[in-house]
């Protein structure tokens, strides 16, 4: 079965972002704003006298604490590794990896570089996730996510030279408004379309796609027509400056001449429709951001503004129980092993609320019902491949890249080149970002196989240049300890198991990335923070959840 983001590719290739778009609403990936909702304002007080134990010191967990610490409640954040931020990890010199399969590598990057190993990108619509960067102070830059520089390429396109993402871009609109207005002027639409509205078809396509009279030459921008009255019969798309230069203009007798254009069935192929048009999908428009520094600079901020002792980090939860307090009510039994002193613990508490993912949380045993413990076993979680690089900056000197992606078809997928640093020695470029069939494929290789493979997508891209790449680290999602995976598309996979974890169990709670529409966003595990924290504490005071939020 296709997943959501393989599903919208395809209808990307076929019919455009515009479908694209439809089509991630229907499934419930774009929604209005209510979904991008504010902090809760829970009211301050409000859980004084009860207790809370949060499972995962990720986004999610890391919210949910900040956010019940506020309101009163006394919590307990244990969480397996030794540090925060789960998925949101940023790779620097000297860090180690050891994935499941035993295998282990230390990134080897010189000071003050770093490689953002899960998310690296934040979208400004994105409120949840940047209202807590602005509230805690996390200094923020732009990401440059598209960069008309870039390339697209593909071994069975363009004799495999990669075509710049400018010029797929304008020669695709150029190839279908010259096909557009021909269709028109050949009566085409003569039955569904007046004349009128052929007409204004025809100047609109001729403006958008930048077409001029037959045999005329790549033309500058503002000579595009605008006029019905201007329609000619000998309209054509020749190329336009918007697409690159071949020569680029200069002083003297150096006039700029645009790129020949390419051929229609290439940039009009739906591999380079889709990945020339990536950038007008919702979540990848101007302007994204990031933190300075590496987004786990997020998680980092988030644990400082917690009270001393509330996050327990290398704590492993072992068993999961219903316990009966001193007080008489049902409460919870967390027991964990202690990996500082090697000893198993117990943390009691009134609620608790499981923020760990389906594929780790499945193997603790625990008293969760048993139509949830079969859902959870029962989720499939998607893995993503990252490999990155230290590098001379090749890509701005000789390219004009300054960050932004470029993509091919291969199993590396995506080339992501940095958005800070500009014009400094050196760099780091992920040689390959790939999920689903190309990750199962990328995965299957060694080590070594890998860093061979993603230099051979850099050379196709640029050529010469992949021997430049050195200190090679590589991330596999499938394989993370305490993650196997990268997302959940609950909601997509079992529509049934979403709405029972969106429902307390006694006084567990759940939420996380998997439990939001958002998909494989940081927004979509603090906006399911958020709702739990209202949900137990509507619970906890027996009144109506909260529905204002808070000023951040």
């Amino acid at each position: 079965m296709a997943t959501r983001r393989e599903l919208m590719m395809r209808v990307a290739a076929l019919g455009g972002v515009a479908a694209a778009y439809a089509t991630a609403r229907a499934l419930g990936v774009v929604e209005g704003e209510d979904a991008w909702a504010g902090a809760p304002a829970l009211t301050p007080g409000s859980g004084q006298g009860a207790s809370v134990v949060i499972l995962g010191a990720g986004v999610a967990g890391l919210a949910a604490a900040y956010e019940l610490g506020r309101a009163g409640y006394a919590v307990t954040l244990l969480e397996a590794r030794s540090r925060v931020g789960g998925r949101n990890w940023s790779i620097r010199k000297d860090t180690v990896l050891e994935m499941s399969d035993g295998s282990k590598q230390v990134c080897g990057f010189d000071e003050g570089y770093y490689f953002n190993a899960g998310p690296a990108r934040i979208p400004s619509h994105h409120t949840a996730t940047l209202g807590y960067c602005r509230e805690f102070g996390v200094p923020m830059e732009t990401l440059v996510n598209y960069s008309g520089s870039a390339y697209i390429q593909s071994d069975r396109l363009n004799g495999k030279k990669p075509i710049q993402m400018r010029q797929a871009v304008h020669d695709s609109r150029g190839h279908f408004a010259d096909l557009l207005v021909k269709s028109v002027k050949g009566g085409g639409l003569d039955k569904i379309v007046s004349k009128n509205d052929a007409d204004r078809l025809m100047a609109a396509a001729a403006q958008w796609g930048a077409l001029s009279p037959k045999g005329s030459g790549p033309i500058e921008p503002d000579v595009r027509l605008i006029s019905g009255a201007g329609i000619r019969a000998d309209l054509a798309y020749n190329g336009t400056t918007s697409a690159g230069y071949a020569t680029p203009p200069g002083a003297g007798e150096q006039v700029g001449i645009g790129n020949a254009p390419l051929p229609a069935e290439t940039v009009l192929d739906p591999f380079v429709l889709a990945m020339s048009n990536f950038h007008e999908v919702i979540d990848m428009q101007a302007t994204m951001q990031q933190p300075v520094g590496g987004m786990d600079r997020i998680p980092m901020a988030m644990k400082g503004k917690l009270a001393p002792g509330v996050v327990r980090e290398g704590c492993e939860v072992k068993q999961i129980s219903r316990k009966t307090l001193p007080s008489g009510k049902a409460g919870v039994e967390i027991a964990y092993l202690d990996k500082a002193t090697g000893q198993t613990k117990l943390v009691a508490a009134d609620y608790c609320l499981c923020t760990v993912p389906f594929s780790v949380l499945s193997k603790i045993p625990s008293d969760f019902s048993p139509d949830r413990k079969a859902a959870m076993k029962k989720a499939v979680y998607e893995n993503a491949i990252k490999i990155a690089f230290q590098s001379p900056r090749f890509w701005e000197r000789e390219n004009q890249i300054y960050g932004g992606l470029s993509l091919t078809d291969r199993d590396t997928f995506i080339t992501w080149y940095p958005s800070s640093g500009f014009h400094s020695p050196e760099g780091i470029i992920v040689a390959g970002y790939s999920f689903g069939d190309q990750a199962t494929h990328f995965g299957a290789q060694s080590f070594a196989d890998r860093v061979a493979y993603a230099k051979g997508t850099v050379e196709r891209l640029h050529p010469g240049r992949s021997d430049l790449l050195k200190s090679p680290i590589a991330i596999e999602w499938g394989k993370v300890p305490y993650n196997y995976g990268i997302a959940c598309p609950l909601d997509e996979q079992d529509p049934a198991a979403y709405k029972l974890f969106s429902d307390a169990d006694g006084p567990f709670y759940f939420a996380g990335e998997h439990l939001s529409h958002v998909g494989a966003w940081q927004q979509g595990a603090i906006v399911s923070a958020h709702r739990a924290a209202t949900m137990l504490d509507a619970r906890h005071r027996a009144g109506s959840a909260v529905t204002a939020v808070r000023d951040q």
